[in-house]
């Protein structure tokens, strides 16, 4: 069925370059623009046919649909060839992860809107075939990130995140559509439940085969059906159950049968002084990465800082633990370091501190962008942050890892502004070589130097 998936996808693709339009991609993240603009978009109509059939069936789309979780299982079944199995990091606080982003993508806004006294919008469909709300569009990337980021995605989200926190994490501590598709499973009449009149043995061969860190054993001993919410009804349990009597089948809600004392794991790896380090150090992470350099997105900034939290309390141990081992590598073996410690021990220092350097890029970036609305409104003061934004702008340029085109356009706009052409000269360089066929931009830049020539003399 995963395999399917892709299918699909790529028959989406083809009939856009084939044709010139096809349906608009099926992005859950443009339920956004229905709840902010009221736009109907493709996304929305998509979401909420996954969470009523969820309300029904349960979780299931996670596993049958997901290209996300495809990538997990991939990276699982290529480390399990290597013989790679890595282990499931159990946290309590992390798992808050998905719900803190789900508010954030869907709840704040609302509660931003009702606080500023804004009206909900009315639901409408758009004719714009450009626009963000049309159903057939000929911009099939028009939500979409590039080449780049999205291998970058893919590679934290589908690869690194599972080496580090076990199969199927980024669905267990980020993924903000798995946190909406749980709320749902709790009230579905439907689960993987055991027949009735069958007895359990608790052979645990279900647990075993469980992808998503369930004890799904203990939980049909207890409960008759498995009541956790992470349950993806991919059915491998009910596949490996030696006498064939567990199923898939209808079965009274769950509710919050699985916050019980009974239903939760008795072991966490993680200290609470730990889990609340790595709490810290996750939405710090997120803030620094969100938006950075104007390219990373919500989702993949909220990966690299639960990537970051886990990396925070990897360093701990390799301070005060006696033994640490990161599967198949002993770092760590009676208080003495080995060399795989002490190269683990520089990446996670690398990392956090490109983490705090990425904090610091962000905050420029976020005071470039007030001054920017400023210089843009052209109203008493705007000179001054205009000054002002060059300094925060140039910081960018000097200190960052990487100048982007948004930084060149913003520098050069904003010399020309303040009558200041000399100072354009060098950032709309930059910006010919990032954009080369872009027009407007290199006759900017030969009249920009015309006038930075001239500039002397009338002076």
């Amino acid at each position: 069925m995963l395999t399917l998936v892709h299918v699909v996808i790529a028959i989406h693709i083809a009939t856009w370059l084939l044709i010139g339009e096809t349906l608009a991609p099926l992005e859950l993240n443009e339920a956004m623009f229905t709840l902010e603009l009221g736009l109907v978009t493709v996304g929305f109509i998509f979401m909420g046919l996954i969470v009523i059939s969820t309300l029904i069936f349960g979780r299931f789309f996670c596993s049958w649909g997901c290209h996300i979780l495809a990538l997990q299982d991939l990276t699982s079944w290529g480390l399990g060839k290597l013989g790679l199995r890595p282990k499931p990091v159990r946290s309590r606080l992390l798992l808050l992860g998905p719900l803190a982003v789900m508010g954030l993508m869907f709840i704040w806004p609302q509660i931003e809107r009702i606080a500023r006294g804004r009206p909900f919008p009315k639901l409408r469909v758009t004719e714009d075939p450009d626009g963000f709300g049309s159903l057939i569009t000929a911009d099939f990337l028009r939500n979409l990130p590039g080449p780049a980021i999205t291998i970058l995605t893919f590679l934290v989200a589908g690869g690194i995140i599972v080496y580090l926190l076990g199969s199927r994490s980024f669905c267990r501590y980020v993924c903000p559509y798995g946190a909406i598709f749980s709320l749902s499973d709790r009230i579905a009449p439907s689960r993987i439940r055991l027949d009735a009149g069958a007895d359990c043995g608790s052979c645990a061969a279900c647990t075993a085969a469980c992808s998503s860190d369930i004890r799904v054993h203990e939980e049909i001993k207890r409960h008759g059906a498995v009541v956790n919410p992470a349950c993806l009804k991919d059915l491998d349990c009910v596949a490996a159950c030696p006498t064939g009597e567990l199923r898939w089948g209808w079965a009274r809600p769950a509710g919050f049968k699985s916050w019980t004392a009974a239903s939760r794991h008795k072991r966490y790896d993680f200290a609470w002084s730990e889990e609340f380090g790595a709490l810290v150090v996750s939405v710090a992470g997120f803030f620094a990465f969100r938006g950075l350099y104007g390219q990373i997105p919500l989702l993949t900034a909220a990966t690299m800082g639960i990537l970051a939290g886990w990396t925070f309390v990897l360093v701990i141990h390799l301070v005060r633990k006696r033994d640490v081992r990161l599967i198949p590598f002993q770092l760590k073996r009676s208080a003495k370091f080995r060399f795989t410690g002490i190269a683990a021990g520089v990446l996670a220092a690398a990392f956090l501190v490109f983490m705090v350097h990425s904090g610091i890029v962000r905050l420029h970036e976020t005071r470039g962008h007030t001054l920017w609305k400023q210089v843009q409104a052209k109203k008493a003061g705007s000179v001054e942050a205009g000054y002002l934004l060059m300094r925060e702008l140039a910081w960018i340029h000097r200190w960052g890892l990487w100048t982007p085109p948004y930084v060149n356009d913003r520098l050069a706009r904003t010399a020309l502004l303040l009558n200041r052409p000399e100072w354009a000269v060098a950032p709309l360089e930059r910006l010919s070589r990032q954009w080369p066929d872009n027009a407007h931009v290199t006759e900017q830049m030969l009249a920009v130097r015309g006038a930075a020539k001239r500039a002397p003399r009338e002076r």
